[in-house]
C-alpha cells in the first residue's frame, strides 16, 4: 500500500531531471551532438557540453527552414534581382580567318610511261603553267612501239579500221593528244622524243615539296598567320597572329634531265588558286546555328572597303583532336579571285531568332558540363540548372529551366567566391 505512493513521490519531487538534459558538441563541427562526452568525429577534438531546457527549447519556425540549408546550395545576398524577357532577337556572329586552297583543284600529273627525260620545260617550284604548255620531253620505247604499231597498220593495213582505232587509242591512253596522232598518222613516222603537256592551269609544284603553307586561324580575336602567296604581318591587320616557324627554304625539282622515270611515278602537282575557300574556326555554341547555304559577308582585315557576299559552303561535322572549334568553309565567287591564299579575313553572319526567353550573360554561371542562374526563393538565392541556346552580345537564350515569372540575380558571379562549389537544387 505504500509502494504506489513512494513512487508518485518520487516523481513529483524531480521533474526537472525528466524534462532536461545534457549534450555534448564539438565547438568546431556544432553539428556534431551526442548525449555523452568524447572526441569529435572529424577533427579529434573534446566534445563540450551543452544544457539544455526542453521547456525552453528552441524551434525554429516553418518559413525560416530556408535558412538553415548548406552554404553550398544557398547564398543571402541583397543584390539586383532581374526577370526573364520573351522576344526576338537580331544578333551578328563574327569570326576571324583566312583564306585557303580548295584542294579540288590541286592535282598531280603522273608518268603515264616509263622513259628517260629529255628536255624540262619548267624550272622552278611555283612557276605559273597553263593547261596546254609543255612540260618536258620524254624517250620512251613503249611510246616508240605504239607509234611503229599505228604507222605499220596505216602502211600495210589501212582497210583494218579496228586495229587502227585501237592503235591511235593505245597511244591515246599513254597521254598523246588528237593532234600529235594525227600528226604521226599524216607523217607516218615516230617522235623518239615525246612532248608532255599540261592538262591543268595553275602553278606547278614538286610532289616532294609541300603546298605553300595557310596557318589556320585560331579562335577568338586572333587572326591568322601568313603563308602561301600573301606575307602578312600582325602589325598590319591589327590582330593578334598565331606564329608559326619560318619555312625552309623550297627545294628544285627532284625530277632532273636525264633522269628515268617508271609509269605511274608522279612527276609534278599542280595547284590552281582561280578558285579558293575562306575557312574559319568557329565556336562549338555559334556552329550548331550554321548549315550549308547560311548567307554570309567576307571582310577582308586589309581592304577594309571591300566585301563579298556568298553562302557558307561547309559546316564541318567533327571536331579536331584536342579542339573544341568546329571548321567553316565558305566558297570565294568565280569573280572573286583577286583573294590571295593566306590573306586575312572576317565573315559576319546575321541571325534572326524566333521568340523565345532571354536573359543578361552576366546572369548565367558556366560550370562547363551544365550552366546555371541564381533563383530567388524567399529572400534567398538558390542554384539551378538551365539548358540555354543562342547568345547573341550581352544575351543568353533560355530553353528550358526558368519562365517568364521566376526571379534570379542579375549577376551570378556575385555569388560566388573562389572557393565554392556550387550545388545543383532541383529546379521544382
Amino acid at each position: 500500500m505504500f509502494l504506489p505512493l513512494a513512487l508518485v513521490s518520487c516523481r513529483e519531487n524531480h521533474p526537472d531531471h525528466a524534462e532536461t538534459g545534457t549534450t555534448y558538441t564539438c565547438p568546431m563541427h556544432p553539428q556534431i551532438v551526442k548525449d555523452e562526452p568524447g572526441s569529435c568525429p572529424i577533427c579529434g577534438m573534446d566534445l563540450v557540453p551543452q544544457r539544455r531546457e526542453a521547456t525552453e527549447a528552441a524551434t525554429v519556425a516553418g518559413d525560416l527552414n530556408y535558412l538553415l540549408q548548406p552554404t553550398n546550395q544557398t547564398v543571402i545576398a541583397n543584390i539586383k534581382t532581374i526577370t526573364p524577357v520573351t522576344k526576338e532577337v537580331n544578333s551578328e556572329i563574327t569570326f576571324p580567318g583566312i583564306i585557303t586552297y580548295d584542294t579540288r583543284r590541286q592535282y598531280t600529273i603522273p608518268a603515264r610511261f616509263g622513259g628517260r627525260i629529255e628536255k624540262l620545260y619548267v624550272q622552278f617550284n611555283y612557276q605559273p603553267v597553263r593547261k596546254g604548255q609543255k612540260l618536258y620531253d620524254i624517250y620512251s620505247p613503249d611510246l616508240i612501239t605504239a607509234q611503229n604499231e599505228l604507222i605499220y597498220l596505216l602502211e600495210h593495213d589501212a582497210q583494218n579500221t579496228d586495229l587502227i582505232r585501237a592503235a591511235k587509242q593505245k597511244l591515246q591512253y599513254l597521254g598523246a593528244t588528237e593532234a600529235q596522232i594525227s600528226q604521226i598518222s599524216r607523217q607516218r613516222e615516230a617522235n623518239y622524243t615525246f612532248p608532255v603537256y599540261s592538262p591543268y592551269n595553275g602553278y606547278v609544284v614538286d610532289p616532294t615539296v609541300t603546298t605553300p603553307p595557310t596557318y589556320t586561324a585560331v579562335n577568338g580575336n586572333n587572326g591568322a598567320g601568313s603563308g602561301g602567296m600573301a606575307d602578312m604581318s600582325s602589325a598590319a591587320t591589327g590582330s593578334n597572329i598565331s606564329s608559326a616557324p619560318p619555312a625552309p627554304a623550297t627545294p628544285g625539282f627532284s625530277v632532273r634531265e636525264g633522269m628515268y622515270v617508271t609509269a605511274g611515278q608522279t612527276l609534278f602537282r599542280v595547284v590552281n588558286a582561280d578558285e579558293v575557300w575562306a575557312e574559319f574556326n568557329v565556336s562549338s555554341t555559334a556552329a550548331a546555328n550554321l548549315k550549308k547555304g547560311t548567307p554570309v559577308t567576307l571582310f577582308f582585315n586589309q581592304l577594309p572597303e571591300t566585301n563579298i557576299k556568298t553562302r557558307i559552303h561547309l559546316v564541318q561535322p567533327f571536331y579536331e583532336a584536342g579542339e573544341s572549334f568546329a571548321q567553316v568553309r565558305v566558297l570565294l565567287p568565280t569573280q572573286h579571285n583577286s583573294a590571295l591564299v593566306g590573306q586575312l579575313v572576317t565573315g559576319k553572319i546575321a541571325m534572326a531568332t524566333d521568340s523565345a526567353l532571354w536573359v543578361p550573360k552576366s546572369a548565367v554561371l558556366d560550370l562547363g558540363s551544365s550552366s546555371v542562374v541564381f533563383r530567388k526563393l524567399n529572400g534567398v538565392f538558390q542554384p539551378i540548372e538551365i539548358i540555354v541556346g543562342k547568345r547573341s552580345d550581352d544575351l543568353v537564350e533560355v530553353q528550358k529551366g526558368l519562365d517568364i515569372q521566376t526571379e534570379i540575380a542579375a549577376n551570378a558571379q556575385f555569388l560566388v567566391d573562389s572557393e565554392s562549389f556550387i550545388r545543383v537544387a532541383d529546379n521544382r
